[in-house]
């Protein structure tokens, strides 16, 4: 019997067991900036774990297998050009996530702004080009709407509902 793969880093553990339907987790390579002194600087709000032991370790592959194994995720955000600059991992990705299931987005600003707006920020030691992917914690239901995770404000862009015509309704 093979053992059941699970996270032993105790906090991204602990992340992954608590999120919710929509929440984000951004994987990263060894380049993106985390600190206040970066070209994009990071929110402070954003929690940022760092598992980069060494060039390359672990990748974002290896930490996004892992993840998609014991977490539950309904998508995969990546940047529009990975599919050229990156194909090998742009493939990984769809093959992990299902090719229906991967959403693309313009790197700067729209992919950048999804980091402040993510659970944690995972760091790794990959020096991959357009290697990071944002995976979206979900379950089998209707998808999210990319324009909802992509934007602060989706909700109050909503339009607002007819009041209901149902007596017993408690807006009746």
């Amino acid at each position: 019997m093979a053992p059941k793969t699970r996270l032993l880093h105790e906090r991204l553990a602990a992340v992954v067991s608590q999120l919710r339907h929509g929440e984000m987790i951004y994987v990263a390579d060894a380049g993106s900036g985390t600190s206040s002194a970066s070209l994009v600087p990071l929110s402070p709000q954003v929690e940022t774990i760092d598992l980069g032991i060494a060039p390359g370790l672990p990748s974002v592959g290896d930490l996004l297998s892992v993840l998609c194994e014991v977490g539950d995720f309904e998508a995969a955000i990546v940047t529009e050009d990975m599919v050229t600059a990156n194909p090998e991992a742009r493939k990984f990705v769809s093959e992990l996530v299902g090719e229906e299931n991967v959403h693309e987005l313009r790197y700067l600003p729209e992919f950048y702004n999804l980091r402040d707006r993510v659970k944690v920020f995972v760091q790794t030691g990959d020096y991959s080009v357009h290697g990071n992917v944002v995976l979206v914690a979900g379950y089998p239901s209707p998808p999210i709407p990319l324009n909802w995770l992509t934007s602060p404000t989706w909700f109050e862009d909503l339009p607002a509902a007819p009041p209901s015509t149902d007596p017993g309704s408690p807006e009746a």
